[in-house]
């Protein structure tokens, strides 16, 4: 008969509670890590699919702003096909969002278009042109099949002269299905581990997938779509239309009423773990205590990456963040990635600030540096002790102009002039609105006779300027020449003091600093 003394007690407690403490915990942690893995895997494809939105949305209103800053030019031209033509084709090079650009008439005809001829004259039949006819305002239009065939949305804003009467509009095409901008934010996320992205309009159509044969396929039965059809942001577990259950993230594009949905199945995201406790069973048993000691020790391996992440991570606007992260030793793939991503965050947190620090450096009226950029380049003169001259600019009774025929032609007036300069400027110069009626030129490496011809050749310009329904303009000019040395400002000043003796000795001249 087996006798059970105290050793062997405590021995059987011991091995009973070790036994059901790693049975309990691989059940419990299991489940824990299930739940927490499903948790981030939602919540990581809803912040990429809010991401993805977001740059969607700011790419198309980027784009309904360039047409409506260039809106006006346009009309002016309506009635001059050549002038129209060249309007348009500036257009079309200064920016690369649209795959083709097309301005109609009142009638819907067709007056002038990019890299499409033929359509000159004509009135396409095209669901896009129909409606932004119809409503006569901003518009992005529904996806649809173009007269060339290709699923394309046009973005479309209405012309109106400055008697408030409707022109026609311009449309700017892109093509769903071919290499453009739009296409590069919404048409290249698909991954080994089976994630990816799509995009519905506002009917539950597949617009963007990574199956080409889907496109334009109804997915408005997947609840997650929707969802999204009703302007809902989040993240869920779904089973699509396809009876594969997925976890989605999925976001709005308020201005084009579109959805974006980021998704994996559910299955792979839980793979890793499954094989995970299998492994853990398999040698839980017979190598117990080596485990603990491994773990242990891995933990430490484990941790270190992490934590010297999460270390540079609260740190990452400081100087250094970069090589700092570059440097950690992530040895294996989920510090890899999680490297990666603070990376790639972190120069996209660079890009968006480069783009807000350009936004704030240009004045909002005429498209010219503002006083910051005049700053920022002065600054970067300074240390190269770089030779320049300045022209200190300002309109003549620009006040009379405002109170006689109002502020619209006050601003019309500004970006007339801001125009002139552009024209009157070098390259390489800088053209800058000081604020109000006052604008300054820049010009690096002229001297002062140099600077005083193109005073002249400005002064001359504006004064020669006519446009109707816009009084007519003179300007004052002070110019200045020097080096940028420590104190670039005093010949900033210099420049004031001879625009003040210009206005003085009878406004419409220029005057020369004296030497």
């Amino acid at each position: 008969m087996l006798r059970f003394d105290l050793r062997r007690l405590i021995l059987l407690l011991a091995l009973t509670a070790v036994l059901l403490a790693v049975i309990n915990g691989f059940y419990s942690g299991y489940q824990v890590q299930r739940d927490i893995l499903i948790r981030n895997t939602l919540e990581a494809h809803r912040v990429y699919a809010a991401k993805v939105a977001y740059n969607t949305e700011v790419f198309l209103r980027a784009t309904q702003q360039n047409l409506r800053v260039n809106a006006e030019r346009l009309v002016e031209h309506m009635d001059d096909a050549a002038a129209l033509q060249r309007e348009l084709d500036l257009l079309q090079r200064s920016s690369d969002s649209f795959n083709t650009l097309v301005v109609f008439d009142e009638r819907g005809v067709v007056r002038a278009a990019t890299f499409l001829p033929q359509l000159v004259g004509r009135r396409p039949e095209s669901p896009g042109a129909h409606e932004a006819l119809a409503r006569q305002s901003p518009l992005i239009s529904e996806p649809y099949r173009a007269v060339t065939g290709q699923l394309v949305v046009m973005i479309s804003q209405p012309l109106f002269d400055r008697a408030s009467r409707y022109r026609g509009y311009v449309g700017g095409s892109i093509r769903l299905r071919e290499k453009n901008i739009l296409h590069g934010l919404l048409g290249e996320h698909y991954y080994r581990d089976g994630s990816y992205l799509y995009v519905v309009d506002g009917k539950g159509r597949l617009i963007f997938h990574h199956d080409p044969a889907r496109i334009m396929q109804d997915a408005s039965g997947n609840p997650v779509v929707a969802a999204v059809m009703r302007g809902q942001s989040g993240a869920r577990p779904v089973t699509n239309t396809q009876g594969v259950a997925m976890l989605a993230g999925y976001a709005y594009v308020p201005s084009a009423h579109w959805g974006v949905v980021s998704q994996r199945p559910r299955a792979q995201a839980l793979a890793e773990l499954d094989q995970l406790m299998l492994t853990m069973a398999k040698y839980a048993a017979p190598l117990l205590l080596i485990i603990i000691v491994v773990v242990w020790w891995l933990s430490l391996q484990i941790a270190r990456p992490l934590r010297q992440l999460a270390r540079e991570a609260a740190a990452m606007d400081s100087h250094g963040a970069t090589p700092r992260i570059e440097a950690v030793r992530s040895w294996y793939f989920e510090a890899q990635q999680l490297k990666q991503a603070l990376l790639v965050g972190m120069r996209a947190m660079q890009q968006q600030l480069n783009r807000f620090r350009q936004e704030s450096n240009t004045d909002a009226l005429t498209g010219l540096g503002n006083r910051r950029e005049l700053d920022s380049v002065l600054d970067d003169w300074k240390y190269s002790r770089q030779p320049f001259a300045v022209l200190m600019i300002d309109i003549d009774f620009f006040k009379s102009v405002n109170d006689s025929y109002g502020h619209d032609t006050g601003d019309q007036a500004l970006t007339a002039l801001a125009q002139l300069m552009r024209d009157s400027a070098r390259e390489g110069d800088v053209v800058c609105r000081m604020g109000g009626e006052e604008f300054v030129m820049l010009l690096p490496g002229a001297d002062a006779i140099g600077a005083e011809r193109v005073a002249e050749r400005l002064c001359s310009r504006v004064e020669a300027y006519r446009v109707p329904g816009l009084p007519a303009l003179t300007v004052s000019i002070g110019v200045a020449a020097g080096i940028a040395d420590e104190t670039p400002e005093a010949l900033l000043r210099e420049a004031d003091d001879a625009l003040y003796q210009a206005k003085q000795q009878g406004r419409n001249r220029v005057v020369l600093a004296a030497v």
